[in-house]
């Protein structure tokens, strides 16, 4: 789809990539007595327009990889209806 903007490479590569990434991992005690490691995430695609906006998401799968593409895509999806806010993603591996 880049290839049928009007646009330099630079500024694509500009807009491509998250703006911030946290990751954190933390442990709990389940009532087994056992601990486990939950790993999560949170992505700002584009602070361009702030507050970035964007929900979490729950599930076993969850990655890096994704949070950042659901980030992206809720900055385009502000950005074709005019919402001014830019994209922002969380997610928790559990």
């Amino acid at each position: 789809a880049a290839g049928f903007l009007d646009m330099e490479e630079d500024e694509l590569n500009l807009i491509k990539g998250c703006d911030a990434v946290l990751r954190v991992s933390f442990p709990f005690k389940k009532s087994d007595g056992s601990i486990q490691v939950v790993k999560g995430y949170r992505a700002q695609h584009s602070k361009h327009r702030l507050p970035v906006k964007g929900g979490m998401r729950f599930a076993s799968t969850v990655n890096l990889q994704e949070i950042e593409a659901l980030a992206g895509l809720m900055t385009l999806k502000c950005a074709t209806m005019d919402i001014p806010f830019g994209g922002g993603k969380g997610g928790v591996c559990i």
